[in-house]
């Protein structure tokens, strides 16, 4: 029985165990393009059955779906299952390849379950980046005259995230999205390596917030001196995952009055830095109208507004 275990960020690990064809080979749709409203399902055709899936930007799996819901599809389990791994908390998840059907195509998919409940309102989740549509479009709200698109180079973080890279003192930041969370949620090095570059430090008390299939885990608000951009877009709220992937010692606490305001300490990086995550909260992409991923040119656009002023 083969059995992996991967993290939370371990996407290269997912790349290489459960293999996503969706574009490596055509399928015959009716449509190129699959559109979905921010949190809403798409109603999907699994085994003859309808099922409810929700297009999440942060998904990190192929189809994912809830404990009942792949008891009513009759999912059996293959050779192949995994452990996913958030913080201090072990899922086990199962696996089976089962038939889909949607915009007048069929094709096979690698389907994981657990006994879970993995989402509310839903059976389950799906990555923008798993089906065979050339574009996937998430519509937060109607478009109006001021929006303008803010366009960047598509990449896929494994086989199922898909997002944009920035880099950082050499070290590449993968950015995905949530609708879920106002904040902006990054692993403990990339916090780092932030609080470094743009003269960050650390507000408040750690607080636990919800990471993915409803596990919580600590963070602390980081506050940074410089705007951080991604393109014409400021990061905000960004919160660090402190106990989780790498390490966010050095990162100081909020000055005192009396402090020099340029005053920093980072810990020195010793040896290879793994990859980092980040995904931009609401207080970033909210005013936005829309994320599309295009497949076909590889090209990820957001078609937002000027942002007004500082978030509070």
């Amino acid at each position: 029985m083969k059995r992996t275990i991967f993290s939370a960020a371990g996407l290269a690990a997912m790349a290489s165990v459960i293999p996503n064809a969706a574009h490596a080979q055509r399928v015959d749709l009716d449509e190129v393009e699959l559109r979905a409203q921010a949190g809403e399902p798409v109603e999907v055709t699994i085994n003859d059955q309808p099922v409810q899936l929700i297009i999440a930007p942060d998904a990190v799996s192929a189809v994912t779906v809830n404990g009942d819901t792949a008891e009513r599809l009759g999912l059996e389990p293959s050779m192949f299952r995994f452990m996913y791994v958030i913080g201090s908390t072990e899922l086990p998840f199962r696996t089976d390849t089962v038939r889909y059907h949607m915009q007048g195509g069929t094709f096979r998919r690698r389907t994981a379950y657990s006994e879970r409940q993995i989402v509310e309102g839903a059976d389950g989740t799906v990555a923008p980046g798993h089906f065979p549509q050339e574009r996937v479009v998430l519509t937060l709200r109607e478009p109006t005259a001021a929006d303008r698109p803010h366009a960047f180079p598509l990449e896929r973080m494994g086989r199922s995230l898909v997002g944009t890279v920035i880099e950082e003192g050499g070290v590449p930041i993968h950015v995905a999205f949530s609708f879920d969370r106002p904040e902006t949620l990054i692993t403990a090095t990339g916090g780092r390596i932030l609080a470094d570059n743009y003269r960050g430090y650390f507000e408040g008390e750690p607080r636990e917030i919800p990471i993915i299939y409803g596990v919580e885990r600590p963070v602390r608000s980081l506050t940074l001196r410089d705007p951080l951009m991604l393109g014409d877009l400021e990061v905000r709220n960004i919160a660090v995952r402190v106990s989780d992937h790498g390490n966010s010692e050095g990162i100081n606490d909020a000055p005192s009055p009396e402090s020099d305001p340029n005053e920093i300490v980072v810990s020195a990086n010793t040896g290879e830095i793994p990859r980092q995550f980040m995904y931009l909260g609401m207080e970033t992409i909210g005013h936005c109208a829309s994320i599309t991923y295009d497949f076909d040119e590889e090209v990820l656009t957001l078609m937002c507004p000027d942002q007004t002023g500082a978030a509070d």
